[in-house]
């Protein structure tokens, strides 16, 4: 009798740690991005609320680093249950088998745009890289640029350029000032892109390198136009009444992802995080603090003029923008950053 009130009490005991454990596996998530403000907008908007409406925390790291996330994957140590990956790597981390498959069921995926989840990840944020200048210089009630390839045009706008120093976009870039159309910059003809863009150099006075630096050097007057992401210029436009324009004709729209790795401990509870993120009143909010929007079709429902002229999602400018493949990149980034960087330094 003794020692079966010992099995039935070391039974109970087994199955209130399991119930434990899996309490303790369902009410926390882990997730990896960017960081900085983008971070405390993303907690303000979506992650304290979530904790407050399922009891699961939420627990935030930065920098996004795929060789990271590949390590932990492989190694079978997963600690991040969601994580935001580049444009140019969620490609390779699908072929690589890094990425959970997601239950699209558990989604609102009749309200999301066409394009803007696929079975491996969920929009997050898109962006575009566009042009802005000091308005001081071109006020929008003159004559001002209204394109990327014024970058080339001295002749109306005189003065330096500020260019990110990346073969992202500046190719792209090169390409249709090379004449070639929107839908066929891929496979971008580097050649081509190359002389436009030996026309474009001398006239380089900073490759920025972060957000923040492509468009303090307009502010601070070290060039009057130059290429920036388009919540940068948003930021201090919208907030701050700094004297920017942005023109969005021959733009590079790009798009980050939110993903579940594989071997994610705590994946069910890292759906449901986005899956709430995916609301139009939180991505509308979201996007008035940032300048960047989510996947929702319903997000410009809550959101004003104002915020609508810098988003990337907004419909005009998608248009007239050139999407960026992440396939070529993919295939072409190691070769296509070597080129560029010689091509930097070279005379």
């Amino acid at each position: 009798m003794l020692n079966r009130m010992l099995l039935l009490a070391a039974a109970s005991l087994l199955a209130f740690s399991g119930m434990q454990r899996a309490r303790a596996q369902s009410d926390v998530v882990y997730i990896n991005s960017s960081g900085g403000v983008l971070d405390d907008v993303f907690r303000k908007v979506d992650w304290d609320p979530f904790t407050k409406a399922t009891g699961i925390r939420v627990i935030n790291s930065a920098p996004v680093d795929n060789a990271k996330l590949r390590a932990m994957v492989l190694s079978g140590n997963t600690e991040w249950d969601v994580t935001e990956i580049d444009g140019g790597d969620f490609p390779r981390g699908i072929k690589q088998g890094l990425l959970q498959k997601l239950d699209l069921q558990q989604l609102p995926t009749k309200d999301m745009v066409e394009g803007s989840f696929n079975d491996y990840g969920v929009w997050d944020g898109p962006y575009s890289t566009i042009l802005t200048w000091n308005t001081d210089i071109w006020p929008l009630t003159g004559k001002h640029p209204t394109s990327l390839m014024d970058l080339w045009n001295q002749q109306d706008f005189p003065g330096p350029r500020c260019i990110r120093k990346d073969a992202i976009d500046n190719i792209e870039f090169g390409a249709l000032h090379a004449g070639v159309p929107r839908n066929g910059v891929y496979p971008v003809d580097q050649d081509k892109a190359y002389k436009e863009l030996d026309k474009l150099k001398p006239n380089v006075a900073v490759w920025w390198t972060t957000g923040a630096q492509s468009v303090q050097v307009l502010v601070n007057r070290d060039c009057v136009m130059g290429t920036a992401w388009n919540g940068r210029p948003y930021q201090l436009v919208v907030r701050d009444g700094a004297h920017l324009g942005v023109a969005w004709e021959d733009a590079v729209l790009h798009m980050a992802w939110w993903v579940i790795p594989k071997g994610a401990k705590h994946s069910d509870a890292a759906l449901k995080l986005i899956a709430f993120m995916q609301d139009p009143q939180r991505q509308a909010a979201s996007a008035k603090e940032s300048g960047y929007a989510g996947g929702n079709s319903h997000d410009a429902d809550y959101l004003p003029e104002n915020v609508r002229d810098f988003l990337a999602t907004t419909p005009a400018h998608v248009g007239v923008s050139v999407s960026a493949n992440d396939e070529w990149w993919d295939a072409n980034a190691v070769a296509a950053e070597r080129r560029f960087t010689s091509w930097v330094i070279g005379q």
